[in-house]
């Protein structure tokens, strides 16, 4: 009987999370490659190989007029221009150059990131500071939603319209999106449930 209740309450808990989940991302904001013009475009750290290309494409189409990085801290590979080891980030910002961004029109946000709530965070702060409204979230189609679910909590009141441009990966197969839900469910658990206790409380969203 003990099991019986402890297994209807675990699955009421998976239903409400995914239902929480659903929520956030149901509100302003899209998940598509089909993009509308914006403030901004958001180049997410990691595989920058294959997202950056992404991105300068959507600046070259006039999406958006600037590109802003965050710095994973992680350290890459060589570089003969520079004589040395790259950053990711730099090792981005010089795909975008080659892809036909100015580095005028790159933006590196101070600071470390671990993590997609930490990136949504970083963002959030910068586009209050700037005013920006709509921005393009351009990162890995295996890691769109929780990307899009993150950035959707950090940004106060919908304040923005966030759209998730999710670059086609061939990392993306069936364990990658495991993981993926596996992590969106920890960010459910992590970081919605308190948000809602929040708003509950004050009427107001993260931070």
């Amino acid at each position: 009987m003990i099991n019986l209740m402890l297994n209807i309450c675990l699955v009421l808990l998976l239903f409400l999370l995914l239902l929480q989940g659903s929520l956030y991302l149901s509100g302003p904001g899209s998940l598509t490659s089909a993009v509308d013009k914006a403030d901004a475009i958001v180049l997410l750290s990691g595989s920058h190989r294959e997202r950056a290309p992404a991105a300068a494409m959507l600046f070259r189409e006039r999406y958006a007029g600037r590109i802003i990085l965050t710095d994973d801290g992680v350290f890459s590979s060589w570089s003969e221009k520079y004589g040395r080891n790259l950053y990711q980030v730099e090792w981005a910002e010089e795909q975008l150059v080659s892809g036909g961004v100015g580095r005028d029109r790159i933006v590196k946000l101070p600071g470390r990131v671990n993590s997609t709530m930490s990136e949504a965070l970083l963002v959030s702060r910068y586009a209050r500071l700037h005013g920006l409204k709509r921005i393009i979230l351009v990162t890995s189609d295996y890691h769109a939603v929780r990307a899009l679910w993150a950035f959707r909590l950090a940004f106060p009141g919908g304040a923005s319209d966030l759209m998730a441009f999710g670059v086609p990966s061939p990392a993306g197969g069936m364990k990658m999106r495991l993981v993926e839900w596996a992590k969106l469910l920890y960010y459910q658990v992590r970081y919605g449930l308190p948000a809602l206790a929040q708003r509950g409380s004050t009427g107001q969203n993260l931070p």
